[in-house]
């Protein structure tokens, strides 16, 4: 599953996928992270509750 790292929160962002034609806005501060480049792996910093 794509994720992106929030630069603006650095909180990850998930997404059943990954596409330049989508705005992808961070779900925890809202920016717009479109431009953050997408990864694919599992992420090695988890998220605290």
């Amino acid at each position: 599953m794509p994720y992106k790292i929030c630069p603006y929160c650095e909180k990850i962002s998930y997404s059943a996928a990954d596409s330049p034609t989508v705005k992808w806005l961070c779900p925890h501060c809202e920016e717009d992270i479109s431009h953050v480049e997408g990864q694919i792996s599992v992420p090695s910093k988890t998220e605290a509750p």
